[in-house]
């Protein structure tokens, strides 16, 4: 018997989960003079639902969007097409499925 399995909590008396601490009520401040959050701020999201075009938005206000080194591949035609960050399927094939291009779900695609 390891170790873990007699560990049920690691918590003592009270196991009510607090809070986040901290909540973000004002965005972040960027540095308007860098060189990434201008590439950043320029980068268009499109090809994504109303939900996941929201998360990228929230994302590049509170600094918190990575964008890609290097093109990715794309999970239904295996080809290094994808050349937005937090996208799983290239534009042709969300485009031919009619889905977002993030959740793979079947919303209706924003345009911005």
């Amino acid at each position: 018997m390891s170790t873990y399995d007699k560990k049920a909590t690691s918590r003592k008396g009270n196991n009510k989960k607090k809070a986040q601490a901290h909540q973000n009520t004002t965005a972040w401040k960027h540095n308007k003079n860098s060189r990434k959050t201008r590439e950043i701020e320029d980068l268009p999201v499109y090809g994504l639902c109303g939900r996941c075009t929201e998360v990228i938005l929230w994302r590049k206000k509170y600094r918190k969007y990575k964008p890609l080194t290097s093109v990715k591949k794309c999970t239904n035609c295996q080809e290094k097409a994808i050349k937005e960050a937090y996208h799983v399927l290239c534009h042709n094939c969300a485009s031919a499925k009619n889905v977002c291009a993030k959740c793979l779900e079947s919303r209706e695609i924003v345009t911005t």
